[in-house]
């Protein structure tokens, strides 16, 4: 059996996870990685527009980004599970942190240090003793499609307020209306476009040429500004717990269950890829992957970056360009520490407006939103998980509009779990389910389709590729397609 995984992805690719690449080619790749991750071009723009953060900060916010993404990439590619996958920034994370930094009486300091808590106890748990580690219950979840979709859909749900909203802006601005929206609509309508083109480098790049039509647009009718660009210094230090320094143990159970679903997309991708190219993913091997991904959230923290996961559209460039060599990914890990470090690379993405930033993400988490609808179509439906699934999903989606005062009405920790809608609808969902007497839905094997955007939480619809042999190509249509 081993031999016939090893033919087949020696089929599936030109280069395996231990082969070589030349220079100049994986040095392209490895930017090729680097633009189709759009998670790091736009939560930390959208964070300093929150929190009303002043410029400075914000450059450092995408800096350290740049940064934790590249050290979790080298941890999982080069010391632990030596895999090649690449980390950007989790979407559910981002939430938790915006909501708990706006909480009376906190701070993004108590976040990011409870998040580095957190992480640290996944670290405890993912070291394996005698091959087996105390993550190993979470493989038994990652097959299951209506979870992992119900993940997707919950927390894009959390965060669509951040897209739409920042787009059209504020009445005080002096380019609302009219110029955040067309501004904005240049960007969509750019972004939409080039994600269905047929042409493989107008999609890869698709997100970032998207926001340069949208900020030249705005520059047109409102100048932007950037002095700050010419004045900052070409390289800077990252700042441990900029914003700094304490740890609330109720935000560190939040954080706990959060982190499950970047285990289970680690889980699931390492699956995926070993089953590509014919790597033995033992029990072990596995939990130091979550390890590495793990190790790389808690360091991350420290200098205030989001945790991160591997993305999935990382995963379907392997498949388009056929290399898995884990010296691109490595590659990939060192340009990004090298972007975080260069001030210069950083306020750039500072002074994007924010209506152009918002107009992205709303096609892209609209993207991922309808992906988390495609995965649940995996599932073969019957009336009982129609009625569980349909019950968990209005109940998580109902936590968003819960009036303050009632909230205020729970303890801190219940509190802090209902703004949560991805732990109040996976968690109903698996214990309804365990709960409610019948017949479970079976997955149904489909076709590979291409990852969505990276913004994506987890990749169940890859499980289906194992057998495989043959790179698809990537879908011309959108909901389907890679930024």
């Amino acid at each position: 059996m081993r031999g016939a995984s090893a033919t087949n992805g020696r089929a599936m690719f030109d280069v395996l996870p231990g082969g070589k690449v030349p220079l100049k080619d994986t040095a392209l790749m490895g930017l090729q990685n680097v633009f189709v991750m759009t998670g790091c071009f736009v939560f930390p723009g959208i964070m300093g527009k929150s929190f009303d953060l002043p410029v400075d900060t914000v450059a450092d916010l995408y800096g350290a980004t740049f940064i934790g993404c590249g050290l979790t990439t080298l941890l999982i590619a080069a010391l632990f599970g030596r895999m090649p996958l690449v980390a950007g920034p989790y979407a559910g994370v981002f939430a938790a942190l915006l909501s708990f930094g706006h909480m009376p009486g906190s701070n993004l300091g108590t976040g990011f240090g409870s998040l580095c808590v957190a992480s640290l106890l996944w670290c405890l748990l993912a070291i394996p003793i005698r091959g087996v580690s105390g993550i190993s219950f979470l493989a038994r979840t990652v097959r299951n499609p209506v979870i992992a979709g119900a993940i997707v859909m919950l927390v894009m749900m959390q965060i669509a307020d951040l897209a739409f909203p920042h787009w059209l802006g504020k009445t005080k601005d002096p380019t609302f209306p009219l110029i955040n929206l067309g501004a904005g609509l240049v960007t969509a309508i750019v972004l939409m476009m080039l994600t269905i083109s047929r042409v493989t480098i107008f999609r890869r790049l698709a997100l970032l040429i998207a926001l340069a039509a949208g900020a030249l647009t705005f520059e047109y009718f409102h100048a932007i500004d950037f002095g700050a660009v010419a004045s900052s210094p070409w390289f800077v230090l990252p700042h441990f717990f900029a914003f700094g320094f304490s740890v609330d143990p109720q935000y560190v159970f939040v954080f706990f269950l959060i982190l499950v679903a970047i285990n289970i997309q680690t889980l699931t991708l390492m699956g995926v890829v070993g089953k590509w190219t014919g790597e033995e993913m033992s029990p072990a091997r596995l939990s130091w992957g979550v390890f590495s991904m793990m190790l790389g959230s808690a360091l991350a923290s420290c200098i205030g970056a989001f945790s991160n996961l591997p993305y999935p559209a990382n995963i379907a460039l392997l498949r388009s360009t056929r290399v898995a060599s884990r010296q691109v990914t490595i590659a990939t890990g060192i340009i990004l520490i090298v972007m975080g470090f260069c001030t210069k690379v950083d306020y750039i993405f500072v002074l994007l407006p924010v209506p152009v930033l918002a107009a992205a993400a709303t096609v892209l988490f609209g993207m991922v939103f309808v992906h988390g609808v495609e995965m649940l179509g995996e599932a073969d439906w019957n009336q009982r998980q129609l009625a569980i699934t349909g019950f968990s999903l209005m109940l998580g989606f109902g936590t968003l509009f819960l009036e303050p005062e009632v909230l205020n009405e729970f303890p801190l920790v219940v509190r802090l779990l209902l703004k949560q809608p991805i732990i109040v609808g996976v968690a109903s969902l698996v214990i309804v389910s365990a709960i409610l007497p019948g017949r479970p839905s079976r997955v149904v094997e489909e076709p590979l389709p291409t990852p969505a955007p990276d913004l994506a939480l987890t990749a169940q619809s890859l499980q289906s590729a194992g057998g495989s042999s043959r790179p698809n190509p990537a879908p011309a249509h959108g909901a389907a397609g890679g930024a």
